[in-house]
């Protein structure tokens, strides 16, 4: 927790597995975004108890980019990471960054591979200027209901 607590950003990097995180990154992150001092008692998303903090998912996909669109074999990687980027990181009041991804890692040659990690290592030292995915703030949410207040959040 202190290495959480005292970090600017937090890099998540994990192969997409069936669509998520690895269980054992899900079982850190269950121990580790502990209720009580993580989230709860009005610690949440804006308020959350990493508020000012970023972090960003660094993904290995095996499949290609063309699989991972709105018109792609498994939908839009937008939606699939979005249980992580909103429900576990926007959730307990990161930033979240769009997520770094890199695309059949097992069947790249050495070139492509030197040019993923040159690509990271460009990304990495530019997170503090890129700008974050927009998520509505709690301000904006009536607490009594939990429904928007203004028209401007339709269906999502």
């Amino acid at each position: 927790m202190a290495k959480l607590e005292a970090c600017d950003a937090l890099v998540l990097q994990f192969p997409l597995w069936w669509f998520g995180m690895p269980a054992i990154m899900k079982g850190w992150v269950d121990r580790v975004f502990a209720a009580g001092r993580v989230y709860g008692g009005g610690k949440w998303y804006d308020h959350g108890a990493f508020a000012g903090k970023r972090a960003i998912c660094s993904v290995t996909i095996g499949g290609p980019a063309s699989m991972y669109t709105r018109d792609g074999l498994n939908g839009p990687i937008d939606e699939i990471l979005f249980p992580i980027n909103h429900g576990m990181l926007a959730f307990t009041g990161f930033s979240v960054l769009p997520a770094f991804l890199v695309h059949g890692p097992a069947r790249m040659s050495n070139a492509e591979r030197k040019n993923a990690i040159a690509r990271w290592s460009a990304h990495i030292l530019k997170l503090g200027s890129v700008a974050p995915i927009e998520y509505p703030k709690l301000s904006e949410f009536d607490p009594s209901t939990w429904s928007a207040q203004s028209p401007q959040h339709g269906a999502r």
